[in-house]
């Protein structure tokens, strides 16, 4: 049985990248101002770059997924 931490670790910065753009559109708009974000939005893309680098073993996570690390999964995202 597979874990699923590469998923965990591609979940996670698909949330920290969520996270930055509903801080950047918290205003309505892209400007300037919002190039404070760029570190914070440069470590969401990277974890998400290293998940997927780790592809084979991310497919071998998904067809091994079971209830229990599908519930770990979601309550990634909704926490």
């Amino acid at each position: 049985m597979q874990d699923v931490d590469k998923l965990e670790k591609l979940f996670k910065g698909f949330k920290a990248a969520v996270a930055v753009g509903e801080k950047v559109m918290s205003d309505g708009k892209i400007d300037w101002s919002d190039t404070l974000h760029v570190p914070e939005l440069y470590s969401a893309v990277e974890k998400i770059v290293q998940a997927v680098k780790e592809y084979k073993e991310l497919g071998e996570e998904i067809k091994d997924i079971d209830g229990e690390e599908a519930i770990k999964l979601v309550s990634i995202i909704f926490s």
